[in-house]
């Protein structure tokens, strides 16, 4: 039975001049009862603003210019076009009909109410219900996302811990109320992004939808935390007979949940049939550039195809340019040795007195040689971004030697002019382009910036020319000087960060994260860049991910760190041909597969 047919549906923005834009253009597909609709395409491709029309969200610049949302409630025979509908009885659907799960947990949740306020709230505005009620509904939906243990769990959970004597049903019932009671009362801020993604799938299943819309529920999130979300969304589809349109740019995070897919390009629908299809035969180029542009385990390449390539024939052009020297590269001096490093974050104690560390880096050692690039993967919170950090002295160590350039930098007092002049040659690159950049400041400022505080790089004209062409080297235009971030996109604003990082010529740069958030295409351009200034500059990486995909693309050797310690260390083959720890035989089964393109 077919629940929903978007029939020719056309949103179109109006700018600051009056001059419309068609951001989506005539689009056709249909969802039943129970099925799973991948839509996939990059960034500015249409797929969220396709969502936000069926949500009936769109912001005031935006409008249904034309089409069709047909909507059939299976309770009953009725057919509603939602373009139809006036504002209140949008409200009525929205939330209630269809769900929707956002890409941004954090965003989308009020910092100031607690999850079981929020989560309450949305039951209360759909059903007539009271809070009581809706307190006891909302634990039962976090025991469904699995966020909380079942009944029984938490009983076996108490007996567990209290096995020296006999409890009574009214000491379980009281420890299970307490638990309940506890992750009611928490705030979003004390939750991790995958605990977050549970409670916005809780709201959004809280009014029994019968059609869920998810936008990039995965993309912020370490692969093992995303296998967990996407087979919770499947089971929850299976045990509630929800239908259920999943929206990202990576076709291997579909491949194993979608039944269908939609590929859109610019606005439209390139390509639209059975998930296995798509995938195992597409026809598009654009669908063939989107599945060859991810880094996959049972390849080794020194070149990421990128959408371009395809769109454009260019793949016949390009070579394996940058060959990996690996037995060469050991046998020099290491530009970084880290020796028995121990960072810590002091916890909460009773008497101020009493000193008790939670331990992010535990007794760390391992040695970076010039050129190589040494890939440091991990879920989050096993310390990686915490040893980057520290070897740039951002983060002070509480034991522990870093040895860069034949200097101890642990020695150096933080003021020092030797440290200083250190600082030169170490760079990093962060997740968030936009959060690292200065909105207030032009794109060309940012990369003069460093120049002007160590003094470098000449006079200001000087300055200048290398800023133009540090920015035509990282693939920008020259004469966008002036332009400031917000007029940029992710990959180019990635671009900018990397063009500062280049701008004193540095001999190490730390990558952490800096491809998680993009787009596969704009990652995979951002990732063969890389590689390109690698090779240009003689440049050395940390590489830090939490995709063993993309960490082996670029890597020579990885770094598998879990808990604030080196789980293994070896080169990129070995690691992932032959993984000798069960924790990177896990990272590496969580990795989202596809099948082969015929």
């Amino acid at each position: 039975m077919t629940i929903l047919d978007v029939r020719d549906l056309q949103i179109t923005f109006t700018d600051d001049e009056k001059q419309s834009h068609v951001a989506v253009d005539k689009v056709n597909f249909s969802l039943k009862k129970g099925e799973i609709l991948g839509i996939v395409g990059e960034s500015g491709s249409g797929k969220s603003v396709t969502s936000l029309g069926i949500m009936g969200l769109l912001p005031p610049t935006g409008k249904i210019s034309g089409g069709e949302i047909l909507f059939s409630d299976s309770q009953s025979s009725s057919v509603v076009d939602l373009v139809s509908l006036s504002s209140k009885q949008k409200r009525d659907y929205r939330g209630g009909k269809i769900g929707m799960i956002f890409q941004e947990p954090m965003s989308s949740l009020n910092p100031v109410y607690n999850i079981g306020f929020q989560i309450i709230e949305a039951i209360r505005l759909h059903q007539d219900v009271s809070e009581t009620q809706a307190k006891r509904k909302a634990i039962s939906l976090l025991q469904e996302v699995k966020l909380l243990p079942t009944d029984r769990d938490l009983e076996l959970e108490y007996r567990e811990n209290n096995s020296l004597k006999k409890p009574t049903d009214k000491d379980i019932q009281q420890y299970i109320n307490k638990r309940k009671q506890a992750i009611l009362r928490k705030f979003p801020h004390e939750m991790s992004g995958g605990q977050l993604q549970r409670v916005m799938i809780a709201i959004a299943i809280s009014c029994q939808p019968i059609i869920l819309i998810a936008d990039e529920p995965t993309t912020a999130l370490d692969v093992t935390v995303q296998g967990t979300i996407l087979e919770l969304l499947k089971e929850l589809c299976r045990s509630r007979e929800m239908a259920l349109i999943f929206i990202t740019h990576d076709l291997a995070v579909v491949a194993n949940i979608a039944d269908s897919l939609a590929v859109m390009y610019q606005g439209k629908i390139v390509e639209y049939g059975t998930a296995t299809d798509i995938l195992l035969n597409p026809q598009q180029p654009y669908t063939k550039g989107l599945l060859a542009c991810r880094p996959r385990l049972d390849e080794t390449r020194s070149y990421l195809p990128t959408v371009t390539d395809f769109l454009e024939n260019k793949l016949e052009t390009r070579e394996e340019k940058f060959p990996v020297k690996l037995k060469k590269i050991l046998l020099t001096q290491p530009l970084l040795t880290v020796t028995n490093l121990k960072v810590g974050f002091r916890k909460k104690t009773t008497f101020p007195w009493q000193k008790d560390y939670f331990w992010a880096v535990n007794d760390v050692s391992f040695q970076l040689f010039p050129g190589e690039t040494l890939g440091l993967v991990g879920e989050s919170g096993c310390g990686k971004s915490t040893l980057a950090r520290t070897i740039l002295r951002l983060i002070p160590n509480h034991e522990g030697n870093i040895e860069f350039l034949g200097q101890n930098l642990t020695q150096l007092p933080l003021k020092s002019k030797s440290l200083r002049l250190l600082r030169r040659e170490m760079q990093i690159v962060f997740q968030n382009p936009y959060n690292s950049l200065n909105p207030r400041r032009n794109i060309g400022q940012t990369i003069l910036e460093p120049m002007i505080i160590h003094r470098t790089g000449g006079n200001q004209k000087k300055r200048r020319e290398r800023v133009r062409y540090l920015l035509e080297r990282v693939g920008l235009n020259p004469d966008w000087f002036n332009r400031y971030p917000h007029e940029l996109s992710g990959g180019q604003r990635q671009r900018v960060c990397i063009a500062r990082a280049l701008a004193l010529n540095p001999q190490l740069i730390i990558c952490d994260e800096s491809v998680s958030a993009l787009d596969v295409s704009i990652q995979a351009q951002v990732l063969n860049l890389l590689k390109e200034l690698q090779a240009e500059f003689g440049l050395t990486y940390i590489f830090i991910s939490h995709d063993l995909s993309v960490v082996k693309f670029i890597s020579d050797r990885i770094i598998v760190m879990n808990r604030g310690k080196i789980e293994e260390m070896s080169t990129t083959d070995q690691i992932i041909n032959n993984p000798q720890r069960e924790y990177t035989r896990q990272l590496i089964a969580s990795i989202p597969k596809f099948p082969s393109v015929a």
